[in-house]
């Protein structure tokens, strides 16, 4: 089963009661946490797990905060993970030298949680930001480029053989060309839900789930009718909280998804299990398709930020969107499939009282 998981935060500091402060911190505000008492155990740990971000006191055994730094600095997979220097150093040079070797900043011990998680929460959003503009690039350049190069060579055949191709071949050429249009508009849609869930706030609210499903099922109407694709849904749906065209979105790339790769004639079933211990909802969309392997499971619901280097078969870049949203309402998301099995994708939502 995949699902998405809290930052990994790395912690190191050779003082025992220092160190296990910053965890005690970190774990009561939902961070993943690992941590070493000494530089080179620091830098295997983070050659090893990739942290999200790094935590370091400067002066301890084998290798100081700065040179942690300049190994960070120097290594292809660690060169932009966010490094924040905790440190009884107060004086500028200090700092100074912190900021030149590429630490984005610096706390001075005693210091407060306040402190520490401004810094953490600061540093991972100008990373996510970061990421995703060069993940943006990646993607436009990737994804819009073939759907570009079908448009043009099609609109360039029409263009030569107007007057000559007979009636069929020029409907071949102009079908094709509407295909990509289409993908390319897909495309564009996508990339503006995920800037409009990056930008806009939004205030949970009770869903009336069914209507949300109602209207998931029309935006894609055409592809379900050309599959043959049936959907059957249950009768009542549990109350859940969340923003209602957010979570068509979820519902319509699921459903999509299904249609596509569940198979001919995909048989396809929705579903709700209140998850009465975390107080959540989940919600799936079930097929009979050929299902999918751990290696493709893994290659599903990444960041949008991997979706450059992560390709699942069409899946990635709206799967990607699909996290974002529900992380942001306050969910979660994964995948239940085994070959031969079909699969289940699922996404939580808190509980809403009836």
């Amino acid at each position: 089963m995949i699902s998405s998981q809290q930052p990994t935060i790395l912690v190191i500091d050779d003082d025992d009661a220092i160190r296990q402060t910053l965890v005690d911190i970190l774990e009561l505000n939902d961070f993943s946490v690992i941590s070493a008492a000494n530089g080179p155990a620091g830098l295997d740990l983070a050659r090893r797990d990739l942290p999200a971000l790094v935590i370091t006191d400067i002066e301890m055994p084998g290798l100081t905060g700065y040179e942690l730094i300049q190994e960070f600095r120097r290594d292809e997979r660690l060169r932009a993970t966010p490094v924040i220097v905790i440190s009884a150093k107060v004086d500028r040079a200090a700092t100074r030298r912190g900021m030149e070797l590429g630490a984005d900043d610096f706390i001075t011990k005693p210091f407060t949680e306040e402190e520490v998680i401004h810094s953490i929460r600061t540093r991972l959003d100008k990373k996510e930001l970061l990421d995703e503009l060069d993940a943006f690039a990646h993607t436009v350049a990737h994804d819009l480029k073939n759907p570009l190069s079908t448009l043009n060579g099609r609109l360039g055949l029409i263009e030569l053989t107007i007057g000559q191709a007979d009636e069929a071949a020029l409907r071949r050429h102009v079908e094709s060309a509407l295909q990509a249009t289409a993908r390319l508009t897909a495309i564009i849609d996508e990339i503006l839900v995920l800037a409009g869930v990056r930008q806009q706030r939004v205030t949970p609210e009770p869903l009336d789930m069914g209507a949300i499903v109602t209207e998931a099922m029309e935006r894609i109407d055409e592809l379900l009718r050309s599959s043959g694709a049936t959907v059957a849904k249950p009768a009542a749906w549990p109350a859940a909280a969340g923003f209602a065209p957010w979570v068509a979105h979820v519902w319509s790339n699921y459903l999509s998804n299904a249609a596509k790769y569940g198979g001919p004639k995909a048989a396809i079933t929705l579903g709700a299990d209140v998850q009465a211990e975390s107080g959540r909802v989940r919600f799936w969309v079930q097929d009979r398709g050929p299902g999918l392997d751990a290696a493709a499971q893994s290659a599903l619901f990444v960041p949008f930020t991997r979706i450059s280097t992560v390709r699942a078969n069409g899946h990635g870049l709206g799967l990607s969107i699909v996290r974002r949203i529900v992380e942001k309402l306050g969910g979660q998301v994964g995948v239940e499939s085994q070959p031969g099995q079909g699969a289940r994708f699922w996404f939580e939502l808190p509980a809403a009282p009836r």
